[in-house]
């Protein structure tokens, strides 16, 4: 029978078999993936619930701990200033809680005679116990802020909120526990932090929360309806659950014990419902909560039957449409008009293809955006250059790759987009994922739909970083190039004349009859020294200096130099320090290394006031000697930091801007490059020798 058909029903009924067949088994792979998605689906309901409220109990313990931890610091301060004493102490805890209405209490207790020495004269007085010890417990009640002595804190379990943080010395959030204020029992957990002061243990300070709002909102929750969640201290007790009875009593699961004790994500499944125990660490304690949610298995079973039936019917119906469709569609299937289009079609995605190749494997980075600046595209040219993957910026605004300063320049560009202005090849600053500033250039064009509408913008980004380091070493190196004529030229024409006229000075001096201008002659010395000086420093810099290398060790050079430096610090009330770590042997010239350490040495000391510090540091690192020289000063004016080495650049009133060319230059004949990092604290600067 199947002979006698023509070659067109043939062709239908083959063809509709096919499909019959295909899509059959496309259903029944989609309704199991669809039920098994389902299940997941409510996994990761119950999951993300857990880390939602998980958040939001850190969040409520983070506040208390980082506030207490403020307090701990504060007291050491206090104490190791000597400008501390109890009223002072009293009042700082009553603003805390008087600025923080979700406190229960603070409160600080610290050893006997720790505080001032004056535990005898407190003795049974108001808010003290007969130790006389410093223990206020501040409390809220009724609008009034109440004072009493802390107890029971040397019993083992009441008075774990003093013994833990004692023995451990480490920030602790306490097990709940029930505590007396005002004649009422109160369930609360406490933030502890202690007060270490010169490596001992001289007190404690605490901000006690009560749980009956964590209780309340926990106790509200129902995922997927039914479920419920519960909070669990570190020792596996109920903190909040649904039911207040569970309040206080040990979760029965071992295996779920151990893991809220070792901090670790547990599920299981316990009498028909899936648990989930996801880890809350607080602040930086060693003892994590852990939040618990379950949620029926019935419930989660009857969704995913339910969408498995439904994309059962969904494949039914599409299987009717399919068939429909290859009967209209059957006759033109052989259709010249139908293949030439199947061919166009292929082509463009072989050119689409292609493009999309090519956008991926180009060294410029490629960005799509929306108008509002949202990323929506980005290759692997822009990865590498910006150090973010493509999963950590899509879906972010294109802010987070601009430096602040640069924020209303983006504005404007961004502002032309829409009315189908491009930006080309203009450069700019833009900031890594490491926060290194790099400068790049920009074309920003608008991208149309197929209606011509402006829907986003491209951005074509090309690093240009090492050729602006590059110009500018070639800038610096001109200018090296041209103080290395001036030094030969003043070394030869200008020396030898003042060396004469120093000498004259020098006898003129000696002569009886000069008395009178006594006060003249060596000022006028002087400054030829200071002249000479200076063009010692200019032949420093020439480059056609040579350079002596043998065989040492930095550290016997620094060793060697230290006495000259640490008059010069001696005489402006000033200190050098060394801390020398073992290097193997460079090919130094001894002479020019010397220099290099005198002239960083003095501008760090005089970059000082008195009583500052300079440190003379040597290392091994990345096959790399390194020898720093840090010092206490204001540092340097971010505007001149890419120009240091340039000579003639100097902030200092006598400078003569040579001192930091000198030792670029001699970096340069040792193969070893200068790098300089400041602050408001001080400046470092960095000397690396290659091995």
């Amino acid at each position: 029978m199947f002979r006698n058909l023509k070659l067109r029903t043939k062709f239908l009924a083959s063809m509709g078999l096919v499909v019959l067949l295909s899509f059959s088994l496309v259903i029944f792979i989609l309704s199991i993936k669809s039920f098994d998605l389902a299940k997941t689906s409510a996994y990761q309901i119950a999951e993300e619930t857990a880390n939602k409220n998980g958040n939001y109990v850190r969040a409520e313990l983070e506040v208390s701990m980082d506030t207490v931890r403020t307090l701990s610091y504060t007291f050491q301060e206090m104490k190791l200033s000597h400008d501390i004493n109890r009223e002072t102490i009293n009042k700082i805890l009553i603003d805390v809680l008087k600025d923080n209405p979700q406190f229960v209490a603070t409160w600080t207790l610290w050893e006997p005679n720790a505080l001032d020495g004056k535990d005898a004269e407190f003795i049974n007085k108001p808010g003290y116990d007969k130790t006389g010890r410093f223990i206020p417990y501040w409390s809220k009640q009724n609008g009034e802020f109440q004072l009493e002595p802390l107890v029971n804190y040397d019993t083992r379990g009441t008075g774990d909120y003093y013994l833990i943080p004692k023995e451990s010395k480490r920030e602790t959030i306490i097990e709940p526990y029930v505590y007396p204020i005002a004649g009422k029992d109160v369930l609360m957990a406490s933030a502890v932090v202690p007060i270490i002061v010169d490596g001992n243990f001289v007190g404690v300070v605490g901000i006690d929360i009560a749980l009956d709002t964590i209780q309340k909102v926990i106790s509200e929750m129902r995922p997927l309806e039914t479920g419920y969640v519960s909070l669990i201290s570190n020792k596996g007790k109920y903190v909040a659950h649904k039911d207040i009875f569970q309040i206080g009593k040990v979760v029965e699961d071992n295996r779920a014990k151990e893991a809220i004790n070792s901090g670790e994500s547990y599920t299981t499944t316990n009498k028909g419902v899936y648990e989930i125990y996801v880890p809350i660490n607080i602040g930086r304690t060693t003892t994590p909560w852990s939040m618990e949610v379950g949620v029926p298995l019935g419930i989660i079973l009857e969704k995913a039957d339910s969408i498995r039936d439904f994309a059962i019917i969904i494949g039914v119906i599409g299987l009717i449409i399919i068939g429909l469709t290859i009967y209209l569609v059957a006759n033109t299937i052989t259709n010249q008009h139908l293949l030439l289009e199947m061919n166009e079609r292929r082509r463009i995605e072989e050119k689409a293809l292609r493009l999309a190749s090519i956008v991926e494997t180009t060294d410029d980075g490629i960005i799509g955006m929306t108008l509002n600046g949202i990323i929506i595209d980005w290759n692997r040219g822009a990865e590498y250059i910006y150090g973010y993957s493509e999963v950590e910026v899509i879906g972010e605004s294109i802010i987070k790759l601009i430096p602040d300063e640069k924020r209303l320049e983006h504005d404007e560009i961004l502002s032309k987009i829409p009315q189908g202005m491009p930006m080309t090849h203009y450069e700019t600053i833009r900031q890594r994922k490491d926060g290194q500033y790099i400068h790049v250039y920009l074309t920003v064009s608008p991208i149309k739909d197929h209606s011509g509408e402006i829907i986003g913008a491209s951005t074509i980004v090309r690093d240009v970083t090492a050729q602006r380091k590059l110009e500018k070493e070639m800038i610096r190196m001109d200018q090296m190039t041209l103080v290395a004529e001036m030094a030969a030229s003043i070394g030869h024409e200008v020396r030898n004349p003042m060396t004469t006229v120093r000498g004259f000075l020098q006898l003129l001096g000696e002569r009886k009859n000069s008395a009178k201008y006594s006060d003249y002659i060596p000022l006028m010395i002087s400054e030829l020294d200071r002249a000479n000086d200076i063009i010692t420093e200019f032949l420093s810099i020439s480059r056609t200096k040579t350079t002596e290398l043998a065989r040492q060790n930095l550290n016997d050079i620094i060793k060697c130099i230290l006495p000259l430096v640490q008059v010069e610090a001696t005489n402006d009330e000033k200190s050098i320090n060394l801390e020398l770590n073992r290097i193997p042997d460079l090919l130094l010239d001894h002479k020019e290394i010397r220099q290099v350490i005198l002239n960083l040495a003095r501008n760090g000391l005089e970059s000082m006031g008195k009583g500052g510090c300079i440190v003379i540091k040597t290392s091994f690192a990345d096959n790399e000697v390194i020898l720093a020289v840090i010092d206490e000063g204001e540092g340097i004016n971010p505007e001149i930091m890419d120009r240091l080495g340039t000579p003639f650049l100097t902030t200092k009133e006598k400078g003569t801007g040579l001192g930091l060319a000198v030792c670029f230059g001699i970096a340069a004949r040792h193969n070893a490059k200068v790098i300089a990092e400041t602050s408001p604290q001080g400046s470092t600067f960095f000397m690396k020798f290659k091995l």
